[in-house]
């Protein structure tokens, strides 16, 4: 590596670990990206016990319209997936691969990488508006062209079982620490 290389590769990573601390705005892919999607990706953000809860059922409703729109396979978290029963879905994450472990982040895209080897690359992404930086990067990271979707108006879950996702007081914290964990791991 060159020297050059060396100083482009440390000023990434600087932008990546202020993006950690200050990035909490997406711009959504224009509708031009969004026509040339191969695939619709979906984290899930919470829940309610077994139920979706609605912040859920709000990025639902974002996916059906994204689907309505676009015609492209699906492949969802499982909170998100049981909302939309009678629809084809191309994969399905219900659960780590590894028994006993939380189904993060990287976990669900790695796990939609492995379903897209058919070729999509290009993917819409959704995710609650407050993770969907995390969401971006990470899936960037393990080989998605990542295009945003408007989820501006996805609400928090006051009555989550997950509670950091209950308020943005609660989960903008945690979300820095999860930020900061995923640079340590190289999975920005």
């Amino acid at each position: 590596m060159s020297v050059w290389d060396a100083i482009k590769d440390a000023f990434v990573q600087c932008f990546i670990l202020l993006g950690c601390f200050f990035a909490w705005k997406v711009q959504p892919g224009t509708k031009n990206e969004l026509r040339s999607a191969q695939v619709i990706l979906a984290q899930s953000f919470g829940l309610r016990g077994d139920k979706p809860g609605i912040s859920n059922e709000a990025l639902t409703k974002v996916v059906a319209d994204l689907w309505r729109c676009y015609h492209l396979p699906l492949v969802l978290q499982w909170e998100i997936a049981d909302c939309l029963p009678g629809v084809h879905k191309a994969g399905v994450i219900r659960r780590h691969r590894t028994e006993g472990e939380y189904l993060d982040t990287h976990e669900v895209l790695a796990q939609s990488r492995e379903i897209c080897k058919k070729g999509w690359t290009k993917a819409i992404v959704v995710a609650h508006p407050d993770h969907m930086w995390r969401v971006v990067r990470v899936a960037e990271n393990v080989g998605f062209h990542a295009i945003p979707a408007d989820v501006q108006d996805i609400p928090y879950d006051p009555q989550s079982s997950q509670s950091w996702t209950r308020s943005k007081m609660c989960f903008i914290p945690r979300e820095i620490a999860a930020r900061l964990l995923y640079f340590m791991k190289g999975w920005l």
